[in-house]
């Protein structure tokens, strides 16, 4: 099975994302509609390569302010517990600044953690 991997921004009207190696753009209002657009793109180009679509996994990554949209992610939360300043990851959201690639692994980490924290959370 090949992977189509597609880069996801938040955008002012909703989601775009595209696929660099697929050359594939998809729009969304929600995220629902930018992966139905994205699998009617996908299936778009299968007809004219004569491909099945069913060959291939369409996979997701994020920028900053669509992660946190998209899973509605508090950034104080996030920030608090993976020890990073809530006011720069507000930047990086708001593209004000940019993360370096230690930064952004760094961050990344930290919400996988954070995540897995949360799956072995049980009620009292």
């Amino acid at each position: 099975m090949q992977t189509v991997n597609f880069y996801v921004e938040k955008t002012n009207t909703g989601f775009s994302a595209y696929s660099e190696d697929f050359g594939i753009v998809a729009t969304g209002k929600t995220l629902k509609a930018l992966e139905r657009d994205a699998q009617d793109g996908l299936e778009g180009q299968c007809e004219v390569t004569d491909e099945n679509p069913e060959d291939f996994k369409l996979e997701y990554t994020y920028d900053f302010a669509a992660l946190f949209e998209v899973f509605r992610l508090n950034v104080d939360s996030v920030a608090d517990y993976i020890g990073v300043n809530p006011t720069l990851i507000s930047q990086y959201i708001n593209q004000k600044k940019v993360p370096s690639k230690k930064q952004k692994d760094r961050i990344e980490s930290g919400i996988h953690s954070y995540a897995k924290a949360l799956t072995n959370f049980r009620f009292a």
